[in-house]
């Protein structure tokens, strides 16, 4: 019982750190031959969003509103996808039943 209980703070401690890691990675997405830039973090938090001073030329307002939504959700599936992988990559020793006590089913449990 006991050797659960160090297995789950060392998991926690683990899942934790990771989690603050993550907050450090940027991925970036650009779009509209690069006139626009949108940066998230790897917990998938927008961090910035960048315009071309060109963009305020294009007539076309609905296009660059669309251009950044979906830039914005491909930045956030790719750190959704390399968040997934690095707490995979961090639990896979982990018995079930430490997974369990975490609250972790599941690695999609995490997002």
């Amino acid at each position: 019982m006991f050797g659960n209980l160090k297995q789950i703070m060392e998991a926690k401690a683990k899942i934790d750190k990771m989690q603050k890691e993550l907050k450090n990675i940027r991925i970036e997405e650009s779009g509209m031959d690069g006139k626009i830039k949108v940066i998230v973090n790897g917990a998938g938090e927008v961090i910035d969003i960048k315009l071309s001073e060109e963009i305020f030329k294009v007539q076309d307002i609905k296009k660059i509103e669309k251009t950044i939504v979906n830039l914005i959700n491909s930045a956030q599936k790719k750190a959704q996808q390399q968040s997934l992988q690095k707490m995979q990559e961090l639990l896979k020793d982990l018995p079930p039943e430490v997974r369990k006590q975490l609250g972790i089913w599941n690695f999609q449990d995490l997002f």
